[in-house]
């Protein structure tokens, strides 16, 4: 259970340090031509309604409370790879909810020029549901 904390933990902080990092010192775009490094605020007219915002926050609960008991009942998340996976895949979920809460937009700063502008916490949701099932199927 601690690995899952602090995976959530440790992915939801360097998610908000990389965005302030982007918004407090990023003059313009940087980088090269396959990988920039720009700001862009993804919104959605949905984020500045109150009840789709508290909908979120109870979706993400229920999504830890669903993934503390899958680790408990033996059922799903049963190694340190499933246990991090999950927990980077909520601490990026709860980075990106603390975005739409404070600021009604998520901050996207990885420009790969050929996909959507993406975040570290877009990464850790994706890349740890990813561990998370191979970990399942692989039995690691």
């Amino acid at each position: 259970m601690l690995p899952l904390l602090t995976f959530a933990a440790v992915v939801f902080l360097f998610d908000q340090i990389t965005k302030r990092v982007v918004q407090t010192r990023l003059a313009g775009p940087v980088g090269v031509p396959l990988l920039r490094i720009r700001e862009v605020h993804h919104r959605e007219r949905i984020y500045d309604h109150g009840g789709f915002r508290a909908a979120l926050v109870v979706i993400w609960c229920l999504a830890a409370m669903a993934a503390v008991w899958l680790y408990k009942s033996g059922m799903f998340v049963h190694g340190r790879l499933a246990l991090a996976g999950v927990g980077c895949a909520l601490g990026g979920a709860a980075g990106n909810l603390l975005d739409i809460l404070r600021r009604r937009h998520v901050v996207d700063f990885i420009d790969l020029g050929w996909w959507p502008v993406f975040n570290l916490a877009d990464v850790a949701i994706v890349g740890g549901l990813l561990f998370a099932f191979w970990s399942v199927v692989a039995r690691v």
